[in-house]
């Protein structure tokens, strides 16, 4: 009674905050719809109540409303740029990602003096100082010395002793070695103010923003101005020189970084740390004299977005035997161009007349030089022909979008696929729908290198889709898919592609026929992950939304597997790892009451470790936790504990169950496991000769104790059956190749966009 009066307390609360009573309403109605009838709509609020409270509550009730007006008049966003991402952000004392501050130095000591005082005297201090040099012939080395003797509390230094050939190795060769979050390239001929990166830092706590750079004045060997930034903003992002500002690199490429190269050099950027960037292992990338820099920001933002500050200043010098200047005047500029225009077309949606522009102001500079008479020279070394035939098909934008940022497989798998294809170069952007409070722990798991999108309104979708130059949004739960194709509506040049995970078979029968006729206008390629997950469909649908089947996977990881001693298990004891949200079909009562029995007639102690959290182990933890029963709630490195187990666990009874990654991620650790026959459990733990497990049989997805108990008990006692199943891991985990799963994904992304995609003349 006391739940229930809680809960009108809460209905009353949100109706009375809604602006008018009838979109509240439809909320209600939708959420009815969705869930099939009153009743679980009071125990879903329940629920949520219990672990959110009222926030949570407010929260849900506010998507239901958003979405409800989105079916009556399906509309777009039609604010900023700046109310579609939102404000630069404010500095913040508990916002202090580490920096590495990289100064590649080759023959410049007239400079480096002016250089490191400017570095060392920022006033921002959660920094690491990488002094590089490549063999100077100057005292460039013991000024370098003399600096890190000083500061040696945050300083390395980093010397070749034979020279590396250009300066993007160097860059290459420093990442490597930076351990910041954020990566700053302080060339050693340039100086800059002391709230530099302070200024710059603020930016990067929108997780979209990949790179922010700050006003340059371009000045001479003595430091004088001769050229300030305003006349290059003017120039090619007239409006934006005076104040600050977030854009998306779809739109700057777009407007003016396709044409030019709007960040004057890289002193005057910080961007996050490309990680493992597939461009950083390309030689010819690295063997570029000039144009190597423009074509790293390309690489570095896609995606994502860009922030510009004039509140700090950034002093570029400019030598008149300069390498810039000199190589302005050798053919090998105008061919590094040609690679420039090469790398858009590979990286970028481009609009019309964007490369022809690119080629004209190439042009100019070569006029500007050689004259105007010289045509057939220039055409030689700069041809949109060429670059076309060299760049190839281009990938589409990806938007990956998820539920929330919270455990459980279809939440962390679009994770781990944004993951696969940005270690393979693609253009991959993350939505968060922020369904439920993000853990922190599985917002961990996402890259930092893939942009994250988090939005205040769901209303903003189709926006930012545009914005992004967005070409297949793909969603892996049905209210995401439902959603998704709700705020595209008006958005026919985005593709959506869907992955089943097992909630459509089910869902109630009239939430599923409310949702189909909505996959039919608006889905247009389905993925599935299990047989079962075709259930719900017609042959006929299946075949015009063309179907496929994409196994999922994990890649393998390091793995250091957790001592037994800190959760006071004995090395001889036989550990069972169960990882799941806690849920009750998920068999975690039913788990605890099979190891109870089983020990009852084991010669071995038999441990449970409970990974996880929800009302289960709420409801749990305070009646069975004890020395051989461990609740250990969320845990991020969960390969650790399947290692230090003997076998994973999972007794699931959950109907929508279909190829659990948790299966996967204990064959990666090395175990075998014991797993209902459910969903693809049998297929996936199929060796080459025999089980990398055991099955158990439900009875009506429930769970006979007793006969769970004597499958553990008989495995935990038998070391010659338990030898055999463990044996068969390494075979079992082969069909599980990220690989394989990620170019299967990039070809249905190839598909469906060139399906769709208007034909554009860049």
């Amino acid at each position: 009674m006391r739940g229930a009066s809680v809960l009108r307390r809460g209905a009353w609360r949100i109706a009375r905050a809604a602006s008018r009573p009838f979109p509240a309403l439809a909320g209600l109605g939708r959420a009815i719809s969705y869930y099939g009838s009153l009743r679980l709509v009071a125990g879903k609020a329940w629920r949520v109540l219990r672990h959110e409270g009222w926030a949570g509550l407010r929260r849900r009730a506010r998507v239901m409303i958003e979405v409800a007006a989105a079916a009556r008049a399906p509309g777009g966003f039609a604010g900023t740029a700046d109310a579609l991402y939102g404000a630069v952000p404010e500095p913040d004392a508990g916002f202090a990602p580490r920096v590495s501050v990289i100064v590649p130095n080759y023959n410049h000591a007239p400079y480096l003096r002016r250089r490191l005082d400017s570095i060392y005297a920022q006033t921002y201090g959660n920094v690491e100082v990488i002094l590089l040099d490549d063999c100077s012939s100057d005292d460039s080395r013991e000024i370098l010395l003399d600096y890190a003797r000083r500061h040696a509390g945050n300083t390395r230094t980093c010397f070749n002793e034979v020279n590396s050939g250009g300066v993007f190795h160097q860059w290459a060769r420093a990442l490597e070695l930076a351990t910041g979050e954020l990566v700053w390239i302080a060339e050693s001929d340039d100086y800059c103010e002391p709230n530099f990166l302070a200024e710059l830092v603020r930016y990067f706590r929108n997780e979209a923003v990949m790179l922010a750079f700050a006003r340059t004045d371009f000045v001479d060997d003595a430091g004088t101005v001769v050229w300030p930034m305003e006349r290059l903003m003017a120039e090619r992002l007239p409006g934006l020189a005076n104040k600050p500002f977030i854009r998306s690199a779809h739109a700057l490429v777009n407007q003016a970084w396709g044409v030019k190269n709007i960040v004057p050099n890289v002193s005057s950027a910080l961007f996050r740390h490309p990680g493992s960037l597939p461009l950083l292992q390309d030689a010819k990338w690295r063997d570029l004299r000039l144009c190597g820099d423009w074509i790293f920001y390309l690489h570095l933002v896609r995606g994502g977005l860009v922030g510009y500050s004039p509140a700090t200043k950034n002093y570029y010098r400019q030598h008149d035997r300069g390498t810039a200047f000199a190589t302005r005047k050798r053919d090998t500029y105008y061919q590094e161009l040609e690679t420039v225009a090469t790398e858009l077309l590979r990286l970028y949606r481009l609009g019309d007349g964007v490369l022809q522009a690119n080629r004209d102001a190439a042009y100019q500079d070569w006029c500007s030089l050689r004259g105007f008479d010289t045509r057939p020279a220039f055409d030689r070394l700069y041809s949109l022909d060429r670059a076309r035939a060299a760049a190839g098909p281009r990938q589409p934008n990806i938007l990956m979008v998820g539920f929330a940022l919270i455990a459980g497989g279809g939440e962390t798998f679009p994770i781990t696929l944004a993951n696969q294809l940005k270690r393979r170069g693609q253009a991959v952007s993350f939505l968060n729908f922020r369904y439920s409070p993000t853990e922190p722990g599985v917002r961990r798991m996402l890259r930092a290198d893939v942009p994250l999108f988090e939005l205040d309104a769901l209303g903003k979708v189709g926006a930012l889709c545009e914005d992004l130059g967005i070409e297949v949004a793909h969603s892996h739960h049905a209210w995401s898919d439902s959603v998704l194709a709700d705020f595209l509506a008006r958005q026919p040049g985005v593709r959506q592609v869907v992955t089943l995970h097992g909630m459509y078979e089910m869902m109630a029968p009239q939430a599923f026929a409310e949702l189909l006729p909505k996959m039919e206008r608006r889905i247009d390629r389905v993925v599935y992950t299990a047989e079962k997950n075709l259930r719900p469909f017609s042959a006929d649908f299946r075949a015009r939304k063309g179907f496929t089947r994409i196994d999922n996977a994990l890649e393998p990881k390091d793995i250091h597997p957790v001592d037994r001693a800190t959760l006071g298990i004995g090395e001889g004891d036989f550990v069972l790892c169960l990882v799941s949200r806690a849920l009750r079909e998920k068999g975690w009562e039913e788990a605890i009451l099979a190891v109870t029995k089983a020990q009852q007639r084991s010669a071995r102690t038999i441990h449970l470790v409970l990974i996880g959290e929800g009302e289960e182990y709420d409801r749990l933890k305070p009646v069975h936790e004890s020395g051989t029963i461990h609740f250990l709630g969320f845990r991020p490195n969960i390969r650790d504990y399947f290692a230090m187990a003997d076998m994973g666990f999972l007794p699931s009874r959950f109907p929508g169950e279909s190829a659990p990654l948790v299966v996967i991620d204990s064959l990666w650790a090395g175990r075998p496991v014991i797993a209902s026959r459910i969903g693809e459990i049998p297929r996936m733990l199929e060796g080459r000769d025999g089980l990398a497990g055991a099955l158990f049989d439900l009875e009506d997805f429930s769970i006979d104790i007793d006969r769970l108990a004597t499958v553990v008990a008989g495995v935990a006692n038998d070391s010659v059956a338990y030898g055999r199943m463990r044996d068969q891991v390494p075979h079992a985990v082969r069909k599980f190749d990220p690989e394989v799963m990620v170019v299967k994904y990039e070809s249905v992304y190839q598909e469906v966009a060139a399906a769709g995609r208007p034909e554009v003349t860049p």
